[in-house]
């Protein structure tokens, strides 16, 4: 039934899904070999603010300058470019980072990048590949600081999936929590090829759960310049409108292929694509499995009573920012794939006033698919201790 849903939030610790860090400049020309010279992500100063350029692309600014401020400033000041000078601490320094959040309500929070995010669309795979090592140690090292509260998700190149696969293996070891994969992948290596079945088996054997966060399309390195696209400050506004149709692809292609099958333990989840797709999404998949003729070797499930949406509440995990729409349909596909997250320090975060944006959306959720939304099953998924509130 119905409850007073900023009386619950005002009880319980909240755990962030889907948090960032804003990279120093230096993260990746301290870590890289000097043989990638001027290829290494690298800032160059413009007229406009300070700019990350890779192998000779233009990617995108900093963030983390006007956290909160789309609460009290109209659209058109918001700003796509800065300085890191201009950055808040809490974006780059792990106690800061902490600081903030609590002061938001947040007791820990799964962390992603920010321009580490966009390196998937530079189509140079060794650059990719050393470029997410490095961001991998420093992640780790930011993580350190406090790895109960702290819990750094990997970037990961699938463009050889076994290569990817060790690397999981090593990020494990270096006590990060989960892997972060491309959203796109390139044509001729799509998440329903055999070619991932042990990046696939490592991630389940390690309990990595393996995440696709949005904007992290990756250029294909077999086209070279052509493929890479990028522009933030030309960015048509149907693209965020539409942001959750590459994640469909991808979970649809996994599924139907029989990967949650093959690897019954594994969790996918999709991040920062919202939820009210969900529904639509897992009826088309049924209704394309069961009454359309397959055409190729379409893949069969070994009870003749499987679904694919049967895979999704039990392999699958989604994590949304406001979607209040989405969450009335959360019957549909399972209370338990739900996880809140607040984007903290990006434009579009809902810090500083995560408790009262999530009081509104979850004004007629159950107490108990409250707390699960918010704070349980990230808790239990990354593996967070959440002490009670005052401790």
């Amino acid at each position: 039934m119905p409850h007073d849903a900023r009386d619950t939030l005002d009880r319980i610790w909240l755990i962030s899904s889907d948090s960032h860090i804003v990279e120093p400049p230096e993260i990746w020309q301290e870590r890289m070999p000097a043989s990638f010279g001027d290829r290494t992500p690298h800032v160059e100063l413009e007229d406009d603010g300070a700019w990350w350029y890779v192998d000779g692309r233009k990617t995108m600014s900093f963030l983390g300058i006007q956290t909160g401020d789309r609460f009290v400033k109209d659209a058109d000041e918001l700003r796509t470019s800065a300085l890191f000078e201009q950055v808040r601490r809490g974006a780059y320094d792990p106690a800061a980072f902490l600081a903030e959040n609590e002061s938001d309500g947040v007791w820990g929070s799964v962390i992603y990048p920010s321009q580490g995010l966009v390196l998937y669309s530079i189509p140079a795979g060794d650059v990719v590949d050393a470029a997410t090592r490095a961001y991998n140690d420093w992640i780790a090292e930011f993580c350190a600081h406090d790895p109960a509260r702290l819990k750094g998700i990997a970037m990961l190149n699938v463009d050889d999936p076994d290569a990817a696969a060790d690397e999981l293996v090593r990020c494990r070891e270096m006590g990060l929590s989960g892997g972060l994969i491309t959203v796109a992948p390139p044509p001729w290596m799509p998440f329903r090829s055999p070619a991932f079945d042990r990046f696939w088996a490592t991630a389940q054997d390690l309990d990595m759960p393996i995440a696709m966060h949005v904007a992290t399309d990756r250029a294909d390195p077999r086209v070279g310049d052509a493929a890479f696209r990028l522009d933030i400050k030309e960015v048509p506004p149907s693209v965020f409108v539409n942001k959750d149709y590459q994640i469909r692809q991808a979970l649809a292609d996994i599924i139907l292929s029989g990967v949650f099958e093959r690897f019954p333990k594994l969790k996918i989840g999709s991040v920062e694509h919202e939820v009210a797709w969900i529904p639509f999404f897992l009826t088309q998949m049924d209704y394309t499995y069961t009454d359309r003729p397959p055409r190729g070797d379409w893949h069969r499930f070994k009870d003749p009573g499987t679904l694919p949406s049967d895979f999704f509440p039990t392999n699958c995990f989604v994590s949304f920012q406001e979607d209040p729409v989405g969450l009335r349909e959360r019957d549909v596909f399972g209370v338990g794939t739900l996880m809140w997250g607040s984007d903290y320090p990006h434009t579009e975060s809902t810090f500083p006033r995560s408790r009262e944006i999530l009081a509104g959306i979850l004004a007629n959720v159950p107490k108990e698919d409250a707390e699960r939304i918010v704070s349980r099953s990230a808790a239990e998924l990354f593996g967070f201790d959440v002490p009670p509130i005052g401790d």
